[in-house]
């Protein structure tokens, strides 16, 4: 049973507007948020991390994998405990983990010291280790996965049959803000230190977030005393999407015994993989190609310009066509992507991968947010799209540690680029068939 809280500290349905409009703003906010949790947000850091704990860079990648991979094993029950009590209990409760968690990778190597001092050993390596990996899965479970599941299940919840226009104008603010984030980042670890910049970023999110969402965020529009897209409930501008009293409800395990499913995680899991490696491994992906950092960074920038110009198109027709259709896209941007990471030592080779992030980035945020409500339903929302956010987790924890070995073993990521391409192309192919499992199932009955 949820924890209502919905009417505190003012009921949503006295705001002269409908309040899901102060959701979208607060879903985007909220899973900005979770950019420190992200790879793009740890990406920045990793060299500072390397030198204060003296690891090399395939002991920091065993470190991410190992904390990520832990993370992912707690996601599907994380869901569950969405499904319970909501995004208004969970959203603060991870914001405020992750400042946590922040606020101590800032003083790791001190604590490491301390630790390897107390237990009489000569060095810290190894306590370092171990410290950075129990840190990790704080940062990954926190940012990347409740704050992340939970900021697009909430928006997903207060609208239903124009979905693609709230991801769409969601979009516009995550996917620009999302993809300029490692740049950013990178600015404040040049000017604050990676100390500081880590300690900024835990007062902003573990502080003054906190504070917001306790206050403004609200789970789903019917706690309220409102009905999912509000004034625009009864008018389809255009959208083929039937209401959602029409969608039979999934349970998890029914969900897992479907074709699109499996399909559609793992398309999501194979980006989650590759953006998460060459984020990770940023730096040494430019060194390697002969680019300074802060050029090299400027892809993600441009790359987030070429994902604003597509999110509202990408938007619109997700209202309008079959989710397959835009998940094809994606695999294509992703297979784009890896030609311009083989090419990367040519000026055309980053332009391809530019145009292959902003491609996939513009339709992997409605992928992930839009999939599982039209496909199952909202009644177990929370377990079904944890469960894929572990399997996302779990390769995104992979893949670092991937690429590594393959630098390591010959000098350069173009095997691990080579292998991610055709991996996308085999999804793109059995993606054809990937058709939405409401199809030909009988409507939900009333309560």
């Amino acid at each position: 049973m949820k924890l209502n809280l919905d009417h505190i500290p003012l009921a949503p349905r006295r705001y002269p507007f409908f309040y899901g409009w102060m959701i979208v703003p607060l879903a985007a906010v909220s899973f900005l948020m979770s950019t420190p949790g992200q790879t793009y947000g740890v990406s920045p850091f990793t060299d500072s991390l390397m030198t204060a704990l003296g690891l090399s860079r395939v002991d920091l990648s065993l470190a991410y994998m190992f904390g990520t991979i832990a993370s992912a094993l707690c996601l599907t029950p994380a869901g569950r405990l969405y499904d319970r009590f909501g995004a208004r209990v969970m959203i603060p409760a991870a914001s405020a983990l992750l400042g946590l968690v922040l606020v101590l990778l800032a003083h790791c190597d001190y604590l490491a010291q301390g630790l390897a001092r107390r237990l009489g050993l000569d060095s810290s390596t190894t306590v370092g280790f171990a410290m950075v990996l129990v840190l990790f899965f704080g940062l990954r479970f926190s940012g990347q996965g409740v704050l992340t599941m939970s900021s697009q299940n909430m928006m997903m919840k207060w609208f239903d049959r124009h979905r693609g226009l709230v991801t769409a104008v969601a979009g516009m603010v995550i996917a620009p803000a999302f993809s300029a984030a490692p740049a950013v980042l990178n600015a404040m670890v040049e000017q604050q230190g990676w100390r500081g910049a880590w300690l900024w970023l835990a007062a902003l999110v573990g502080g003054l977030f906190t504070v917001v969402a306790v206050l403004l965020i609200r789970d789903n529009p019917e706690a309220c005393g409102l009905k999912p897209d509000g004034p625009l409930a009864d008018r389809d501008l255009g959208s083929r999407r039937p209401p959602q009293a029409e969608r039979r409800p999934f349970t998890l395990a029914e969900a897992q015994r479907t074709y699109s499913f499996w399909i559609f995680a793992l398309s999501l899991a194979l980006f989650g993989m590759y953006i998460t490696a060459i984020s990770f491994h940023a730096t040494s992906v430019f060194m390697t190609a002969g680019m300074g950092r802060s050029e090299g960074y400027l892809i993600f920038l441009y790359a987030a310009i070429v994902s604003v110009v597509l999110r509202p198109a990408v938007g619109w027709l997700s209202d309008r066509i079959p989710l397959k259709f835009l998940l094809m896209p994606m695999l294509v941007g992703l297979l784009i992507s890896t030609v311009g990471l083989l090419l990367l030592g040519i000026p055309a080779g980053r332009w391809i991968m530019v145009g292959g992030n902003g491609l996939s980035g513009a339709t992997i945020g409605t992928m992930a947010s839009m999939t599982w409500p039209h496909f199952y339903g909202r009644e177990h929302l929370g377990a079904i799209s944890g469960f894929n956010m572990s399997i996302t987790v779990f390769a995104s924890a992979i893949g670092p540690w991937i690429f590594s070995a393959c630098k390591a073993a010959t000098g350069t990521y173009a095997l691990s680029a080579l292998a991610v391409g055709l991996l996308a192309v085999a999804l793109a192919i059995l993606a054809m068939r990937a058709d939405n499992p409401q199809g030909g199932q009988p409507p939900a009955t009333p309560a």
